[in-house]
């Protein structure tokens, strides 16, 4: 049994939470918030122990692993503490804001031999795994066009209510660092790496907030492929998050996981494969306009697999190296969209 402590008792501690009580392996022993009274609230609904300091929750001999699920500028400081303590790490995404705090937080995983486990719980909708095994599989051939399309809306009082959200210490950007970072970390895991991008942002509704609510990038892939980015929180109703992408054999469209188009020039048994993540009927939109509106299916089964790969000592589907990639492409968008200048990598 592994027992578990969560640091960061906010809305998105309530996905790491249902999801252990999902994985009858592990035990939430204790949870943490500066928040004396979420603290206690969360802690009386597991029947476990509460603190206001995680430091002190890092003290336990019967936590294994902890979930860190602060404002995204406070992740590499517990994550670090957490693994010179000897615990193995998830945290919710981005593994931080900054490459220097990552890299910390990277490096003091490996010195001390614990697990680094970031959430992108995106890779694990069906549609989206199925993508990923037709690109591999040579499906589409040479890669020529890769876009993600994020183009959400957030109530004004999304930030108002909640001053650290679109605020560059603790968000580290808007609303692609943010939102739009899981269709980020979705573009590059099946198109790969970006070779150079040129960016604009702007922040052109949501007048209370430090960082971008609008971004658009052109992406040149290392493979040859080019792309794009549009990513928001400014587009009202909200539509269905998508991602696009175009080989030399044809082309298709997945919407929030469900695969909304699929033709190509030739036929191939993974074509009746596709058909299994059709969509046939509405997309579920909600979360392009509330934040929290999804399950914990997704959360769970990351979560279930992270914990495998610390009871098997295998490396994480989405290690510390891997989720570092979104954030590097992301403040390069920042960097082209400040300075004007194409980015290269």
């Amino acid at each position: 049994m592994l027992g578990v402590g969560v640091i960061g008792c906010g809305a998105i501690s309530k996905m790491h939470i249902d999801s252990f009580l999902r994985i009858p392996q592990t035990k939430i022993r204790a949870v943490a918030d500066v928040n004396e009274a979420a603290a206690r609230r969360t802690a009386n609904e597991l029947g476990a122990d509460s603190y206001t300091d995680y430091r002190e929750l890092l003290k336990r001999t019967d936590i294994d692993v902890v979930s860190i699920c602060t404002p995204s500028g406070l992740h590499s400081e517990s994550a670090i503490a957490a693994a010179k303590a000897g615990k193995h790490v998830i945290v919710e995404k981005p593994l931080d804001v900054t490459l220097p705090k990552i890299d910390a937080m990277i490096e003091a995983c490996e010195q001390n031999h614990v697990k680094l486990n970031c959430i992108f719980n995106n890779r694990y909708r069906e549609g989206n795994l199925f993508l990923k095994r037709a690109i591999d599989a040579g499906r589409f051939g040479r890669l020529i066009n890769a876009n993600a399309l994020i183009r959400w809306y957030r109530e004004p009082d999304y930030y108002a209510k909640s001053p650290w959200h679109g605020s560059w210490a603790l968000d580290g950007g808007g609303a692609l660092m943010n939102q739009s970072i899981h269709y980020v970390d979705l573009l590059l895991w099946l198109a790969g790496r970006v070779e150079s991008l040129s960016a604009y942002t702007g922040t052109l509704l949501h007048k209370c907030m430090e960082t971008e609510d609008t971004a658009v990038a052109t992406l040149r892939f290392q493979n040859g492929a080019l792309g794009a980015i549009i990513a928001t929180t400014s587009t009202f109703p909200g539509y269905p998050a998508e991602i696009q992408i175009t080989g030399e054999r044809g082309s298709a469209n997945v919407r929030d996981g469900v695969i909304e188009h699929w033709k190509f020039v030739d036929s191939d048994p993974l074509d009746q494969e596709a058909e299994a993540f059709f969509g046939g009927g509405e997309v579920d939109n909600a979360r392009a306009s509330t934040p929290m509106a999804f399950a914990c299916e997704y959360h769970a089964r990351q979560i279930r697999r992270a914990v495998e790969s610390i009871e098997d000592d295998t490396e994480p589907d989405i290690g510390g190296a891997e989720a570092r990639k979104s954030v590097e492409l992301i403040l390069g968008i920042y960097e082209s969209a400040k300075t004007g200048a194409r980015v290269t990598f």
